[in-house]
């Protein structure tokens, strides 16, 4: 469905498209919020505290109808489903327009086609931007993000420094593959991924396939779900006790960097994480000159 005019009550389901909007201050034509999976960036709280938390998780099709939205933005495939808010369908029937994130189209189990890049977040800022009526922001947002990486990245030499990016569950633990947003800060901090083979974006994988892989630097993300494995003490406490987990080269140099799980879904805090994934292999002495 074609958006004919700017929004001024959209929905965002999804802390990554809650944070983009906030970040090209959109605060005042949002209605409402949902989908959360950490605190809202510092620099945006103020805006944030300014629109309604429909649900930290997702809310009912009939809550978002209630706020009388004009548009609604997700970054996930789930999110567009039943068992998420409602498929996509369900909104435009009664001329409500939607909006999905290209960088998370077919699931996470669904191998994914290609790789994503940093262009796909850029393209998305400037979409979404543009459809608000605000591309010059859209534009300045882009030229400060570039600039960021640009720093972050500056003499940066990680070649060869293999990196495992860890999200969840401990059992089975889930993994990245190839093609999400941790390939995006793998390939910018010039290292690579463990599991770059792998085309699923979070597969489950085993702790013998891990050790066999033995990465230099574990990248863990801090959930605040309350689930197996999400919390980062969770991962720490985990990784000194389990028999095969401990014998990674990793965890005895306790060479691992900490993330909140944000920042490992294709969002602005993709930028984030380069700089503190830089910093950490520096720390390391992986990353060239500190």
């Amino acid at each position: 469905m074609t958006v004919k005019s700017p929004p001024q009550r959209a929905v965002s389901i999804n802390q990554p498209a809650t944070e983009l909007l906030l970040a090209l201050g959109l605060a005042d034509r949002m209605a409402g919020t949902a989908s959360w999976s950490d605190a809202v960036r510092p620099d945006l709280a103020a805006d944030n505290a300014k629109v309604p938390v429909l649900s930290r998780d997702f809310p009912s099709f009939e809550r978002v109808l209630a706020e009388k939205p004009d548009f609604v933005y997700a970054t996930f495939d789930w999110s567009f489903t039943d068992q998420g808010v409602a498929p996509r369908e369900r909104f435009e029937r009664l001329g409500v327009p939607t909006y999905q994130s290209s960088s998370e189209c077919g699931g996470q189990d669904a191998p994914q086609a290609r790789a994503l890049t940093l262009d796909d977040m850029y393209s998305e800022i400037i979409d979404v931007a543009r459809i608000f009526g605000v591309s010059e922001r859209g534009d300045q947002l882009v030229s400060t993000l570039r600039a960021r990486m640009t720093t972050a990245t500056n003499g940066l030499r990680a070649d060869g420094v293999s990196l495992m990016w860890w999200y969840a569950g401990t059992r089975t633990p889930y993994i990245a593959g190839c093609c999400g947003a941790p390939g995006i800060i793998t390939t910018a901090v010039g290292a690579r991924n463990a599991f770059a083979d792998n085309r699923q974006l979070w597969p489950e994988i085993s702790w013998e396939a891990i050790l066999q892989r033995d990465p230099d630097v574990l990248v863990l993300a801090d959930l605040t779900r309350g689930k197996d494995g999400d919390s980062v003490a969770d991962k720490i406490k985990f990784l000194e006790t389990d028999p095969a987990a401990s014998k990674l080269k990793a965890v005895r140099e306790r060479r691992w960097i900490i993330l909140p799980a944000s920042a490992m879904d294709p969002s602005l805090r993709n930028v984030d994480a380069v700089e503190t994934v830089a910093s950490g292999l520096r720390s390391f002495g992986l990353g060239g000159k500190s």
